[in-house]
């Protein structure tokens, strides 16, 4: 009986798998660089557009999306924009909402909503 349950147990283990082809998101944070995140700039994402579309931003400085309009994300992984420096962003979901991130690497960022993508899409330059 003993090894009966030592059998299952290890059966019911090796039945999880792990998905390697998910791309790890940086967990958003509100400090930790050049300026702790002290400037915020804050892009709303509208009907099918955000506002403003593009932003400069500085090192260290914090991005808030928010969403009051139905559904969308912030898709800025490196999945779908391998040019990005660092991936970030957010599932879909219906709003309310608010994602926030801190950039703390210089470079040009690209993001869309897939719900709305192409035509939902924002950069984001950090110098």
């Amino acid at each position: 009986m003993k090894y009966t349950l030592i059998i299952v147990f290890l059966f019911v283990l090796s039945s999880c798998v792990y998905n390697n082809n998910k791309e790890d998101l940086p967990t958003p944070s509100l400090g930790g660089s050049a300026n702790n995140g002290l400037n915020k700039t804050t892009v709303n994402a509208l009907a099918s557009s955000f506002s403003p579309a593009s932003i400069t931003v500085s090192i260290g400085d914090t991005v808030e999306w928010i969403n009051n309009t139905g559904f969308h994300n912030v898709n800025g992984t490196l999945t779908t924009f391998p040019s990005n420096p660092v991936p970030f962003g957010n599932a879909v979901a219906n709003s309310p909402w608010t994602y926030i991130f801190v950039f703390t690497i210089a470079g040009t960022y690209s993001y869309q909503c897939d719900v709305h993508a192409p035509g939902m899409a924002g950069t984001i330059i950090v110098q």
